[in-house]
């Protein structure tokens, strides 16, 4: 017995769990938000791509400009070494630079690389922080309509003064009438009533 008790309530909770996601997937200001908070985070997250590919961008700069200065030395030393003689010497610096020239060359190609990734990371970015305006204005527009509709509804019901209303206004224009009345009294006139 308890075990149907058990899946009653669950058939019961179940149902009532999908209509509150039914109604929530109705309110197109929920979708908006949701939308929204999505959009957010992705421009957060193109955001922290961009910033990191500029850095990487930076130090691919630097480690190329590293290379290409140490080739250009080696090459030189080359040049020294074998108008001098040393044989030795010219090989060591011959293979330095061998070394460090195809490192340039293979950072100026990581570099390009890096400055082409750069440019589709800030493009993202750019058409990401757009639709973010978007929904942004699109979630207003909604808000504004809704907030129409509350008021055409408001204004097209007017209030009916119920019964009990009136009755409750009877009293209270009473109760200001005896007010005034004693207000307006002397002390002895009040004190006359009071005899009666």
């Amino acid at each position: 017995m308890s075990n149907v008790l058990t899946k009653i309530t669950e058939v019961i909770r179940q149902d009532i769990l999908e209509a509150k996601r039914n109604r929530e997937h109705s309110n197109p200001v929920n979708d908006i938000q949701r939308e929204l908070k999505d959009c957010q985070a992705a421009v957060k997250k193109a955001k922290q791509l961009t910033d990191r590919q500029e850095l990487l961008k930076k130090e691919f700069e630097k480690e190329y400009s590293h290379a290409k200065s140490m080739a250009d030395k080696r090459k030189e030393h080359v040049q020294l070494a074998e108008e001098a003689g040393e044989e030795a010497l010219s090989a060591a610096a011959l293979r330095e630079f061998t070394y460090y020239s195809g490192r340039a060359e293979r950072l100026e190609k990581t570099l390009a690389e890096a400055n082409a990734q750069l440019e589709t990371l800030e493009l993202q970015l750019e058409q990401l922080t757009f639709e973010l305006k978007d929904l942004e204005l699109k979630r207003l527009e909604y808000m504004a309509k809704e907030n129409a509709v509350i008021g055409e509804k408001q204004s097209a019901t007017p209030k009916k003064v119920t019964e009990e209303d009136r009755r409750y206004h009877q009293i209270e224009q009473y109760l200001k009438g005896t007010d005034k009345k004693k207000e307006e009294q002397s002390i002895d006139e009040q004190i006359e009533q009071l005899k009666h």
